[in-house]
């Protein structure tokens, strides 16, 4: 019994940080959900939209609660030790990464504050790996290695996501990657380091591609019925011109066919810092073990 209790009263606090996620985030400035851009006595500005109790605080309550359950189970030697920097590395980013996953998930907006602020959270990595070293690199490591660990974190990532984004441009002539994903992909990589952006991104494309499989679902039906409507219509033609201008006016934030890559981000990010040390050591054991007897 006396096992469940770090992870009972971890999971207490995870809950209220999902908690508290609706109350900040509905308190947030208006133009820090919107585009740089915004005007709000343009003829067609839209208050941004905001969290509600059912589903959304439900969803984080639930996940937060899970995730630090199960993060205190999975470390109990940080508790022990009393590793507090570690600890707070766990998880005090959860606040600032639940907020963008509720932000770009509803407005298509990461706000520049809160990835500031997620960012400034990483100094807790830093003294952590100062005090207690890093899973990453041998005992006596220069320290110097261990601050450059986490600033190539955030700068590969950047340059990858701008990569991504090019790359999808050129072949969708269209948009791939928001600025905000490249800024924030920036923090995400300070919080996580070199090595843990490489299972962040996995983390990351893996929970996107689970996602997209309903919405690609219901993308294929929406054609179906639209290519149905046109050919049962009487002037197929005009339908068609009707559907198609109708497409053009829909506006970014309710574009059903964008998948915003920011939530997934955060979560694959939160996913990391909680569960570091068993996926540390299942690099070390399985993927390093594989590694070595294929290419011995």
């Amino acid at each position: 019994m006396t096992s469940f209790i770090f992870p009972l009263v971890c999971a207490a606090g995870g809950a209220l940080i999902g908690a508290a996620c609706m109350p900040v985030f509905n308190r947030l400035p208006e133009h820090w959900l919107q585009d740089y851009d915004y005007d709000p006595t343009a003829e067609n500005a839209r208050p941004a939209r905001r969290m509600k109790f059912t589903p959304h605080s439900l969803i984080l309550i639930s996940v937060t609660a899970l995730l630090f359950f199960l993060g205190a189970y999975v470390n109990p030697a940080f508790f022990e030790r009393s590793d507090v920097f570690r600890i707070l590395l766990m998880f005090l980013p959860a606040l600032p990464l639940a907020i963008v996953v509720m932000s770009d998930h509803l407005n298509r907006i990461i706000p520049d504050h809160v990835v500031v602020f997620a960012g400034l959270l990483s100094v807790f990595g830093f003294i952590a790996d100062y005090m207690y070293g890093s899973l990453w690199f041998a005992e006596g490591t220069p320290f110097w290695h261990l601050i450059l660990n986490r600033v190539l974190g955030g700068i590969i990532g950047a340059a990858l996501l701008l990569l991504i984004g090019w790359l999808g441009a050129v072949i969708s002539r269209r948009e791939a990657m928001g600025h905000g994903d490249v800024k924030f992909i920036l923090a995400c990589g300070f919080l996580s380091g070199t090595y843990g952006l490489i299972f962040v991104i996995f983390f990351a494309f893996l929970i996107g591609g689970v996602a997209a499989v309903p919405l690609l679902v219901k993308k294929r039906m929406r054609i179906a019925r639209e290519n149905r409507e046109i050919r049962e219509s009487r002037d197929p033609e005009r339908t068609r011109r009707v559907m198609e201008r109708k497409r053009k006016e829909i506006r970014f934030v309710d574009d059903p066919d964008y998948i915003a890559f920011g939530p997934f981000l955060a979560v694959g990010t939160l996913v990391f810092l909680i569960f570091e040390t068993p996926i540390y050591r299942y690099y070390s054991e399985r993927i390093i073990t594989a590694l070595e007897y294929i290419f011995k």
